[in-house]
């Protein structure tokens, strides 16, 4: 099926079984939290207009495991959904919109975020999401600032690895 042209990810409500949460999940991009104590999956109407319901496991106990960030009344599911079957979606759920893989991000200016990521870069190369770890931001917030820095002659990149850049001095 072509990919719709709608982006946003709407979160339906947070309910204790699977059952209520395909219940809630009706329209492409539809995201609903099953927890049961702590959240146990995350059930989304693919958002690419398939009409399939994805479901993410966010139990740890159960196998690997998405972090779901509900930071600042948004959706953010870290790292990306790749549908290995079906519409073989690959997308990032980021602040209620789905970026499909492949096409250019936009996110908003955060320069005091950037400042605090280049404090923890040093002359070895870190992961993003330690980083964000450590900073407790969403992952994909600092993977943005990070190639900022990079752009900015700051920081180098390998392999998704970040790490200063120091500069030596004329004298």
């Amino acid at each position: 099926m072509a990919r719709s042209l709608r982006r946003k990810a709407h979160l339906r409500g947070t309910v204790a079984h699977q059952a209520d949460a395909l219940a809630l999940a009706r329209d492409a991009g539809d995201v609903v939290v099953v927890a049961r104590g702590v959240p146990r999956s995350l059930v989304m109407r693919c958002p690419d207009g398939c009409g399939d319901i994805l479901t993410v496991n966010l139990d740890p106990r159960a196998g690997p495991a998405w972090r779901l960030y509900l930071k600042d009344g948004a959706t953010t599911l870290f790292p990306s959904v790749w549908r290995d079957t079906g519409c073989r979606a690959h997308f990032i759920l980021w602040d209620d919109v789905v970026f499909w893989i492949g096409e250019p991000w936009h996110s908003h200016e955060r320069a005091e975020l950037r400042a605090r990521v280049a404090k923890r870069l040093t002359d070895h190369f870190r992961s993003f999401a330690e980083i964000a770890d450590e900073l407790n931001e969403i992952p994909w917030s600092v993977l943005v600032e990070c190639r900022r820095l990079v752009r900015e002659g700051r920081a180098l990149e390998e392999q998704g690895l970040f790490r200063s850049v120091h500069q030596s001095s004329p004298f």
